[in-house]
């Protein structure tokens, strides 16, 4: 009877093995969201409650179609507010082969306005569609709605810029009926399941990034002032 329920040593050393090898190359989350369809989406403990993402309904098993939210809270440092990344895991050795992001709520509660945003794909199992992109619905330039931002370029396909235009509280890119889709291609391993990290950040408008270093150069001048008197 205990023989069936024993593992032996050389098999726990194994599985040890396994999930030490699994922590150090997949990012460590808190929040875990089953997206169906082989994927899932997870994010570090310090977003939980700034981040959401859902499935929307689709007959297609090679696509994925995600609607996702998040929200921007911390201040920029060195110029640059810091990145929200997701990670997107592969769950299953059948998996579909392009994921859709078919509208964004970014939530801008920094209490600055941003001037240009930027979204990567890191890893190399993912990269940006930008042909499948312009042919769903979307306006110009890249077929997925931009606005209030006029420009937008995928830099790369791992890179999508977008600039030109004034964000002081909140933008949904994609959003409506005609707002288009962000296609990315990912590249599921049946052997190897695959994973890479979506990161947005926007940049904050440079007149008031100014304004907040000039602050902290009187704040500190202040305080030297005090200890010298």
């Amino acid at each position: 009877m205990k023989s069936n329920v024993r593992v032996s040593a050389a098999l726990l050393a194994l599985l040890l093995a396994c999930a030490v090898i699994t922590l150090m190359t997949i990012p460590a989350a808190a929040a875990v969201v089953d997206l169906g369809k082989g994927w899932q989406a997870s994010w570090d403990p310090s977003w939980d409650a700034f981040v959401h993402v859902q499935t929307v309904l689709s007959l297609d098993n090679d696509v994925l179609i995600i609607r996702k939210a998040a929200e921007f809270t911390h201040l920029p440092v060195n110029g640059v507010f810091p990145p929200i990344p997701i990670t997107f895991l592969q769950t299953s050795p059948v998996a579909a082969n392009y994921i859709v992001i078919e509208d964004e709520a970014i939530l801008n509660s920094t209490g600055i306005d941003w001037t240009d945003f930027h979204i990567d794909l890191l890893g190399g199992k993912a990269v940006f569609d930008p042909g499948l992109t312009a042919s769903s619905g979307g306006p110009d330039p890249i077929g997925w709605d931009i606005a209030p931002f006029a420009k937008a370029a995928f830099t790369t396909l791992k890179r999508l810029d977008v600039w030109d235009g004034v964000v002081p509280k909140d933008w949904w890119p994609g959003a409506g009926a005609t707002g288009g889709q962000l296609w990315l291609r990912v590249f599921p391993d049946p052997d190897v399941f695959a994973w890479f990290t979506l990161k947005e950040n926007p940049t904050p408008e440079p007149a008031t990034v100014c304004l907040l270093a000039l602050g902290g150069v009187a704040l500190l001048t202040r305080r030297g002032r005090r200890v010298a008197g």
